[in-house]
């Protein structure tokens, strides 16, 4: 099936770039694209932001350190299947190339190649 953004669900590089302030819908990306865009969004906020922003307590820090590894195994988990990889590369791809959550994922992607 083709989409708007993609030809295939497999394409690892978008046709054009969907635009950041807009809804996507099923015909514009594959149903596993919006799939991962929700749990990437729900990696960086509930994992990787409180992480980051840990005060020094013990404590504090390892229960967000605790919930990070989940979340990322979670998300390490997806990537091993093909569709969520190519998902996860093109959404990647837009992201700024030297941020701390482009360089993680770019790790987990290489972590999986095939």
């Amino acid at each position: 099936m083709a989409y708007v953004y993609v030809n295939d669900v497999y394409d690892d590089h978008y046709v054009t770039p969907p635009p950041k302030a807009q809804c996507l819908n099923r015909f514009d990306v594959p149903e596993e694209e919006m799939e991962i865009r929700e749990i990437l969004d729900c990696w960086y906020e509930q994992g990787l932001v409180p992480l980051r922003q840990t005060k020094l307590s013990p404590t504090t820090f390892w229960t967000q350190t605790h919930n990070f590894k989940r979340l990322s195994r979670t998300l390490n988990t997806l990537i091993r299947h093909r569709a969520y990889y190519c998902a996860v590369q093109r959404v990647s791809s837009l992201w700024v190339g030297n941020s701390l959550e482009k360089q993680y994922v770019d790790y987990l992607l290489t972590r999986n190649q095939s």
